[in-house]
């Protein structure tokens, strides 16, 4: 068992590793820093040096997602944005008012930066980290300046050619099936979280965690069309490898909604009063359906033969489960319509992954990353059209990023007068802190906060012992080298973990060139403790972004997606556009409520404000959203022929859901008065869509009844609301 635990550990690394690259993220940006500090060290020019690699070491921050293509842009991008503040900062270091002018810029561009994703997070660190340091380390004369620009260039080089290197090794499909995986592997942990409790040994898992995986697969998805945007129907064959990975994207997005529908038909069964026997194959099921997609996961990467062969025989086990089902059943005529169900749904979702598998055998001869790109096609993507649409969308921002934007901008220009006016040794920690904590919600800076506290101080501390070590054998240096891997690793898993390493290697960094005292330490702390304050205060007191205030706006967004898709299934379809669309737009719609309401929960209050009615409104529209999910997708099981009865009876219960929806409408307008949206007649709408299926017929039925019951817990939420807006 010794043996046995560590290497699983290892292969989970492995495994994770391939899905989300952070130690070769690490070990590029150590590379990208440590080699000029050892040109330094070895030419006796460690300030130049130092340069180069804080140079180097910024720009690395930005993660080279996508293919080559979006990878030089990022590299592009980060760059003249790189460049162009380091200057900036280096000139303007002596004159105060002009520092804390220009700081509050770069806070306001660095917001606007950090809230077009991860990508933007790593551009924003560019812009604020050497605009600080820079401006903290200003260059007195032309000749300095001078001298100045060419050892940043040098960095800006350095770090280019490394990043273009390392695409050397990646086949040109990589990153597009590394995002296709995640989306696997997160419908693998929901089915994991869906099967708890089948075995008969624990209790089932709840809503709140099965919405909580759902929730990361619509994230997966929605980073997988933020890289590639070209949908499966907008693909054509000529694409080529391009059009089978969109395809392959599709089936994991179906896969998904497939995995909840098992759930749905399952809640209808009582555990406790099913035979083991019965138990048990399910839960055999569950775990057949979750081995088959992890590998699929790790075949969407890894096309191996030996992979090839071990996903085969999953899919072909799960097939053998579900016919044994079939076969040995012996229960109530109730319970044996609903496990039917869920053998058939669980054989579907086995066909959609073998359909992906055989839709991967069709890549063949794939090149590398940047042979795949021909030099006029990469010289084309620095067109600046590029550049100008990128600056439209970075602008274009809205109420929240607008306020955030502000907020930043009025706090680190107090931060950097602070710093200025009182010439504090080292201050520039102040506004640096203060931009990487401050967050667009109150609750989200308070917990960046306690983090980054927690992680410098303990960082700082040990640290400082790392410094009691002999410097002959070059340990410092090592352990340098050794701090990028976990400070990058850490960054979106515990922030906390990667203040810390980050703190060890900046403490570190700055020995190196014999710049660190303990004194140097103990201000460090002090100016994080200092810039984490400023930033809560900001955030409470200076344009605060409340979701007590947004909640119920972000409540009735989800409820008006969910309209919109009823309407366009069964009165407003047009041919032009898919299903899918409103099916994304519900999803992220009822996400974005959900994370209202986290935060709301956690916001201060004197007085105890109402939770549940807002929880029960928002599980009431994901379980809509779910409903129309299952209809769309049995558009293939629908009957063509139906008698008159059916017919009308179809149509009586599309209408009654019409009245219901509409109901949910006039309430919404409560929730959100500034909301525009039409509402159609029920006295005169004619569906479309039907006859419906059996099973299409049940789901509606099931949407009717939690649309009548969210409509009383809307009435109740729509008379409470103007008591909640005072608490």
């Amino acid at each position: 068992m010794r043996i046995i635990q560590p290497y699983k550990h290892l292969n989970s690394l492995v495994e994770k590793e391939a899905l989300e690259p952070d130690i070769s993220w690490g070990l590029r940006m150590a590379l990208a820093a440590m080699v000029p500090l050892f040109w330094g060290m070895y030419t006796g020019r460690l300030p130049e040096a130092g340069w180069i690699a804080l140079m180097a070491e910024c720009i690395c921050w930005v993660e080279l997602k996508g293919d080559f293509q979006h990878r030089l842009k990022l590299l592009a991008g980060s760059s003249a944005l790189a460049l162009i503040f380091a200057i900036v900062g280096s000139a303007t270091g002596h004159i105060i008012w002009l520092s804390v002018v220009l700081m509050g810029i770069v806070a306001f561009i660095s917001s606007l930066l950090k809230n077009i994703g991860n990508r933007g997070s790593g551009l924003a660190i560019c812009v604020y980290a050497l605009f600080i340091f820079c401006n903290a380390y200003p260059t007195d004369t032309i000749p300095e300046l001078k001298e100045r620009v060419a050892l940043v260039s040098i960095g800006v080089l350095w770090n280019g050619v490394a990043g273009i290197i390392a695409s050397f090794f990646i086949p040109a499909q990589r990153p597009y099936r590394r995002s296709i995986a995640i989306i696997w592997k997160a419908i693998e942990e929901l089915t994991a979280t869906i099967s708890q409790g089948w075995e008969g040994t624990g209790p089932r898992s709840n809503e709140h965690d099965i919405f909580l995986k759902e929730k990361e697969i619509r994230t997966a998805i929605d980073a997988s069309l933020d890289l590639f945007e070209k949908m499966a129907h907008e693909a054509s064959e000529k694409d080529g490898h391009e059009y089978i990975l969109a395809q392959v994207r599709k089936a994991a997005a179906l896969s998904g909604v497939q995995v909840l529908t098992m759930k749905e038909e399952l809640g209808n069964l009582n555990r406790r009063n099913l035979d083991s026997t019965v138990r048990i194959k399910i839960f055999t099921i569950l775990r057949a359906t979750e081995q088959m997609l992890e590998r699929m996961t790790v075949y969407t990467i890894n096309p191996e033969k030996g992979e090839e062969m071990i996903l085969r025989s999953r899919i072909n086990r799960l097939f053998k489960l579900v016919e044994l089902l079939r076969e040995r059943l012996n229960v109530d005529a109730a319970d044996e319509k609903n496990i039917l169900r869920f053998a058939q749904l669980a054989e579907r979702n086995a066909k959609i992954v073998e359909a992906a598998f055989n839709h991967l055998q069709g890549i063949v001869n794939e090149r590398s990353m940047i042979r795949s790109y021909s030099l006029m096609k990469t010289i084309f993507i620095l067109h600046p059209m590029y550049w100008i649409r990128y600056i439209q969308m970075l602008f274009n921002f809205n109420t929240f990023t607008a306020r955030y934007a502000l907020r930043s901008a009025i706090a680190a220009a107090v931060a950097m007068f602070i710093y200025k006016f009182w010439d504090i040794d080292h201050g520039y920690w102040i506004p640096f802190t203060l931009i990487i904590v401050m967050q667009t919600y109150f609750g989200a800076t308070w917990q960046k906060a306690r983090a980054r506290v927690i992680g410098t101080v303990a960082g700082g501390i040990v640290a400082g012992l790392f410094l009691k070590l002999p410097t002959g054998l070059y340990l410092q240096e090592a352990l340098l080298f050794l701090t990028f891997i976990p400070m990058v690793y850490y960054i979106r898993r515990r922030y906390s973990v990667a203040a810390f390493f980050i703190t060890v290697n900046l403490v570190l960094l700055f020995n190196i060139n014999r710049e660190l005292s303990d004194m140097v330490i103990m201000t460090r702390a002090l100016s994080t403790v200092a810039g984490s304050l400023i930033a809560l205060v900001a955030g409470f007191a200076l344009l605060p972004t409340w979701d007590k205030k947004w909640l119920p706006i972000h409540l009735a967004n989800a409820i008006c997606a969910n309209y919109s898709y009823f309407r366009f299934i069964f009165f407003d379809k047009d041919e032009t556009t898919t299903w899918t669309k409103y099916k994304r737009k519900a999803e992220s719609s009822n996400s974005n409520a959900y994370d209202s309401f986290s935060r709301y929960m956690e916001e201060p209050s004197f007085r105890k404000r109402p939770f549940a009615i807002f929880y029960y409104v928002i599980t009431h529209n994901i379980r809509i959203t779910r409903e129309l999910n299952n209809i769309e997708l049995e558009q293939d099981d629908t009957t063509k022929e139906a008698d008159i009865n059916t017919l009308q009876r179809q149509q009586e219960l599309i209408l009654d859901c019409l009245k219901a929806f509409n109901r949910n409408m006039e309430c919404t307008r409560k929730l959100n008065p500034d909301a525009s949206f039409d509402i159609l007649d029920a006295g005169v709408a004619i569906p479309g869509g039907i006859p419906l299926s059996v099973h299409q017929e049940i789901y509606l039925g099931k949407m009717n009844v939690e649309l009548k019951a969210m409509n009383k817990d809307l009435a109740v939420l729509a008379e409470k609301l103007p008591r909640i807006m005072q608490l």
